[in-house]
């Protein structure tokens, strides 16, 4: 995944993802906490830095981790 590249949400189990497509705007590493994974109680020491892709979707900019999209236009 790059910047400019066209994507999507990935579709996942029990979850509604919107159906629009997003344009990437930039790429970082960020710290995110899976409750699922991880349990309830955060140890930002413990978590590593995963790559985040900070997404156009209209009007709106949201920050998604990559392993959430799928890139559908390069």
């Amino acid at each position: 995944m790059k910047v400019g590249d066209l994507v999507k949400w990935k579709r996942m189990v029990g979850r509604t993802r919107p159906l629009r497509h997003g344009l990437v705007v930039r790429i970082f590493d960020h710290k995110l906490w899976r409750t699922e994974e991880r349990g309830p109680s955060v140890n930002w020491d413990k978590v590593p830095l995963e790559p985040f892709a900070e997404v156009l979707f209209g009007e709106t900019t949201l920050n998604v981790p990559q392993t959430d999209l799928e890139v559908i236009s390069e």
